[in-house]
């Protein structure tokens, strides 16, 4: 009889998962030299990739060797390597595809805020007040290099989310809605194609506002979109009976939070529906992305991932009822509100 193998001990768990970190280098260095683009085509040796991508061709290897012990890459018996399905999903043409993402792991700004977690931790507050004097999305206003390689980052993960979304919901009930903080409007465009008699407003900061109508992303969908900018701490566009944002409110505190969920109470028509995008944290030693997406909260924009509870609690403090927890195909959830 054969006998179990015996579970590694607790300190190599703990190394393998610290290595985590090498991993995640590896793949966003992967990304940003775009090698799944030039692997789309075929097989190519170190050199040939190395030459493409302006890179040292020992070093390259050494990267791609790894990568390939991953399942990323694949290296051949004639020392080209190829393209698998695990790379696949880092070319820029990839429907979904998350280089933007990777690519932003290894961004100055998402390293720096990092090594300061302990700092985070003893203090409370995000890690750009330590690493740069000011807040996480203040800083990128300031930053727009950096500001539109994180909104493409956020669009990589739309690209996935935003049909699963679309498809848990019927907007068709509704005549308009406003994605507030909707990005370049990956969201908004797969829920407009959803409901053809719908109208959207893409609700955005201004400055963001002009790379999102430049986008291709609502351009079959312009005779029934309206792109308007402006700050929804202060006001949100009045008069729609649906207002939703994704992944929005766990980037603040739950004082910051009420502030924007506040101004959504003001401007929503009294039949209108509150929509919020965001996870859900599973109960105590339960496994969830959640739980790990709320260290990048605690550390970036200082914000929070919340329970079932803690929604309940946030929809009252802003005038909200708070009806269904909606499952999605998507790792978030649709938390429907409803005025009172």
């Amino acid at each position: 009889m054969t006998q179990p193998a015996p579970s590694p001990p607790p300190q190599a768990v703990l190394l393998q998962m610290l290595t985590g970190k090498w991993v995640s280098a590896l793949i966003s260095t992967m990304a940003r030299f775009g090698i799944a683009d030039h692997l789309e085509a075929g097989p190519k040796s170190p050199k040939e990739l190395a030459s493409l991508t302006g890179t040292n061709e020992q070093a390259l290897y050494r990267v791609l060797r790894a990568a390939a012990s991953l399942g990323v890459t694949t290296e051949l018996e004639d020392g080209r390597f190829a393209q698998t399905p695990l790379s696949d999903p880092l070319r820029s043409n990839a429907k979904p595809g998350i280089r933007n993402f990777a690519m932003m792991f290894l961004d100055e700004w998402h390293m720096r805020t990092w090594t300061e977690l302990p700092w985070s931790v003893q203090t409370g507050r995000p890690a750009p007040y330590k690493v740069y004097g000011m807040g996480g999305f203040e800083w990128l206003s300031q930053n727009p290099d950096q500001a539109v390689n994180f909104n493409n980052a956020m669009t990589d993960l739309s690209q996935d989310q935003a049909p699963a979304i679309a498809q848990a919901y019927d907007f068709s009930q509704f005549q308009s809605v406003v994605d507030i903080a909707g990005g370049l409007g990956t969201l908004l465009a797969a829920i407009l194609e959803r409901a053809p008699k719908l109208r959207g407003v893409l609700f955005e900061m201004p400055y963001l506002i002009g790379q999102a109508h430049n986008s291709a992303i609502l351009q079959s969908f312009r005779d029934r979109c309206d792109f308007i900018g402006g700050n929804f701490f202060e006001s949100v566009p009045a008069g729609a009976d649906a207002y939703i944002m994704k992944f929005i409110i766990h980037d603040w505190d739950d004082e910051q939070a009420t502030k924007i969920l506040a101004n959504c109470r003001k401007g929503i028509r009294p039949s209108g529906k509150l929509l919020v995008v965001d996870q859900v944290v599973p109960p105590r030693n339960e496994p969830g992305l959640a739980k790990l997406m709320d260290l990048e909260m605690l550390v970036a924009p200082g914000g929070r991932e919340r329970t079932g509870p803690e929604w309940k609690e946030l929809f009252a403090a802003s005038g909200f009822r708070l009806e269904r927890i909606i499952p999605t195909p998507a790792p978030q959830c649709i938390l429907e509100g409803v005025p009172v």
